[in-house]
């Protein structure tokens, strides 16, 4: 194991949105997606404890049709980025750092955040009605990130992408 404490910065990027419109949408409504920087932080090797990070994507839906209330329902996948659904990694250089992501703050296996294949699952909501009244809804849903313990990695940067889907 390596001396020392890994003094670069760590972070997932949740990167390349892609919207992706259900076969059968009829909604009278258009959504868009905002995800910050998942940021770990430094992440020593030594330590018995996980590294633990979170954010929030945030989904906004409005109304485009002039008349009547819409409902928006709405499901949120993720890809498995590089490695898979059970051990994702962040790379620097050819170095690697295991990580994953998660829908609740267990940060268990069963709570892994990824297209709903190898375990993983995927988030679904619904949005109360847009009306002329209420034409836009927004709501939030937490990432939870978790680095695990005693990884022997050289110092540097990890970094690593997922593709965030929004079907509706």
């Amino acid at each position: 194991m390596q001396i020392g404490k890994v003094t670069g910065q760590l972070s997932m990027i949740v990167a390349g949105f892609s919207i992706v419109l259900a076969s059968a949408c009829s909604y009278a409504a258009s959504c868009s997606l905002s995800a910050p920087t998942l940021n770990f932080g430094g992440y020593d090797p030594l330590s018995a404890t996980p590294t633990d990070s979170s954010t929030n994507i945030t989904v906004n839906c409005s109304r485009t049709a002039a008349t009547g209330a819409e409902t928006v329902t709405y499901t949120l996948a993720m890809s498995s980025g590089l490695g898979s659904f059970s051990a994702r990694t962040m790379l620097a250089g050819a170095a690697t750092l295991v990580y994953n992501l998660y829908r609740s703050t267990a940060r268990d296996a069963s709570s892994v955040w990824g297209d709903g294949t190898g375990g993983s699952t995927t988030v679904s909501a619904t949005l109360t009605p847009l009306t002329a009244a209420i034409p836009t809804q927004t709501a939030t849903h937490a990432i939870f990130g978790r680095i695990p313990a005693r990884q022997d990695i050289p110092v540097g940067t990890y970094t690593a992408s997922v593709v965030l889907t929004m079907t509706f």
